[in-house]
């Protein structure tokens, strides 16, 4: 791929101002600003071009390059103009909702969905640790193949060391650093790791097991016979095991992550993945200083053919990139990375490339709705036929992956468990339907969620809950319980009651509010037990 400038950049000389906001930037004096709006200002109108100069005056405890200006609507903005001989950046503050005024309904929607998403997505990369005589002389290199570098190191991006495993995009999730991305963004630092575990666990076992074969009988009793046993079986399987670390401490493989195109990548360790979606989840090492933004879940099924869709990602290494388009199919089933075939999947014309993978796919509202996965081409690049996995089954995956962390890593109490399912909104419509047309007598039809399963030795099971059934000889439906409120807040949906119940934890003591199915109601109390994960 080739990268066009419109400028050519000498060191001494710009002669276009078309060009590379980390290779060269243009700092013009004040005394020449100050001349130039001056000059124009005649020429102006206040309500177009308000620059009417009023006074500069200067701060005495700014730098003598800042300056106050108040222009014509009588409002002040301080502009830092950059004078000769000062290193720093021009800049000055703009209210967002003026940029915006007298675009399209269309593009307005756009630009604040990536002003509301972009500082969620972030740049993900994985690298094989190596020695530093190993890293040094690739450094070195490296450098003689590519002896233009950015005149200012500062601004440049310091990548991590080692050899790349391969990049792509990822998304917060929560607040205090996780991240979902595809799996086959980090698959080989995943496997790298995974397979020097798993052989040298394999080695314990097979040491430990032979040992206890041949030697086992002869440690009988005897305290010197069991440690020299012990000694040999250690000896034998630090001999045969593969350092799981590399030489500076760091493990085989590690991820980092640039959120938001900050230029600091962060460590991140691997929490669980599940190749049968594509999808991986990760976790910042370091603890936030402050709470990360991250993306709230949409309802993939619920998308229609025409839908605008929003993606945002790292294609090529060009983090920040927004590309749009609209829903041009639903339930596209699609090959996933284990070999098997992922249903459901999305079908969008919004430019996907090479490194978009693993990026979000938005609706116009923000919202999740897909993970960017793979693109339909012949020559590797966007051809307009992209495909996205669905939030619905994402969602609950990195669920349980980040409850189940919590717990294992954090020592976080286990989810609060209830022991029951209820009904979906479409099965609830019909059988509100069903209620409406064969029973007028029943009260209250349209609310409360219908509880279609209890688990056995569950909370719900213990007080006596029941659930819906149908005979099977007529095929008729038995009405059960039907929740109408959890504590004060009453619920109307599946979504309702899954979103309550995310915020509960083991032990914690609720009500709910039930109703039979001639019409009564009752409010119970209960404890609920650990969630199995």
């Amino acid at each position: 791929m080739s990268l066009f400038f419109c400028g050519r950049i000498r060191k001494r000389k710009m002669t276009h101002n078309c060009v590379s906001r980390s290779s060269v930037s243009w700092r013009p004096n004040i005394s020449w600003a100050a001349v130039l709006l001056i000059f124009i200002t005649p020429y102006t109108s206040t309500r177009t071009f308000a620059f009417q100069i009023a006074s500069i005056r200067s701060s005495s405890n700014a730098p003598p390059s800042r300056r106050s200006v108040c222009v014509g609507d009588g409002s002040c903005t301080t502009v830092v103009a950059m004078a000769k001989g000062v290193n720093e950046r021009s800049s000055f503050a703009v209210n967002p909702e003026e940029l915006v005024k007298g675009l399209p309904e269309s593009e307005r929607t756009v630009i604040n969905v990536f002003r509301k998403c972009g500082p969620s997505v972030a740049f993900v990369t994985s690298v094989m640790n190596e020695n530093e005589d190993t890293s040094r002389n690739r450094r070195r290199r490296s450098s003689r193949r590519e002896p233009l570098r950015n005149e200012t190191k500062k601004d440049s991006t310091v990548a991590p060391r080692g050899r790349s495993l391969g990049s792509g995009s990822g998304f917060l999730v929560s607040s205090d650093g996780y991240l979902v991305t595809n799996y086959h963004v980090i698959e080989r630092a995943h496997r790298m790791n995974t397979a020097v575990f798993n052989y040298n666990e394999n080695i314990k076992d097979l040491v430990t097991n032979t040992t206890k074969f041949f030697l086992g009988s002869e440690a009988g009793n005897s305290k010197t016979a069991n440690e020299f046993i012990n000694k040999l079986r250690n000896q034998t399987v630090e001999r045969l095991s593969v350092q799981s670390s590399s030489p500076n401490g760091k493990p085989r493989a590690t991820v980092y992550v640039r959120i938001n195109s900050s230029k600091q990548f962060q460590e991140c360790r691997i929490v669980d993945v599940k190749p049968e979606l594509d999808m991986a989840v990760l976790r910042i090492v370091s603890e936030p200083e402050a709470p990360y933004p991250f993306l709230k879940y949409g309802s993939s099924s619920d998308l229609l053919v025409g839908q605008t869709l929003i993606a945002i990602g790292n294609p090529f290494g060009l983090d920040q990139t927004v590309t749009s388009g609209v829903v041009s199919a639903t339930n596209r089933p699609m090959t996933g990375i284990a070999g098997n075939r992922i249903p459901n999947c999305i079908q969008t014309d919004a430019a996907i490339n090479p490194g978009n993978s693993g990026g979000p796919l938005l609706n116009s509202a923000g919202e999740l709705i897909g993970i960017n996965t793979a693109i339909l081409s012949t020559s590797g690049s966007n051809a307009g036929i992209g495909f996205a996995v669905p939030s619905d089954p994402v969602e609950e995956a990195v669920t349980i992956m980040i409850q189940k962390d919590r717990v294992q890593k954090y020592k976080r109490p286990s989810p609060g468990y209830l022991g029951i399912s209820v009904a979906g909104d479409s099965l609830a419509k019909s059988l509100q339907l069903k209620l409406k047309s064969g029973s007028k007598s029943v009260e209250n039809e349209g609310l409360g969620l219908f509880v279609t399963g209890v688990a056995d030795d569950s909370p719900a099971a213990n007080l006596g809950m029941s659930q819906l059934e149908i005979t099977k000889e007529e095929g008729r439906i038995i009405l059960g319980d039907r929740i109408v409120a959890v504590g004060s807040k009453i619920v109307s949906t599946r979504s309702d009651l899954e979103e309550d119940m995310k915020a509960r934890v083991e032990g914690e003591q609720i009500s709910l509010t039930l109703e039979d199915p001639k019409g009564g109601r009752r409010v119970v109390y209960l404890t609920l037990c650990a969630k199995t994960l």
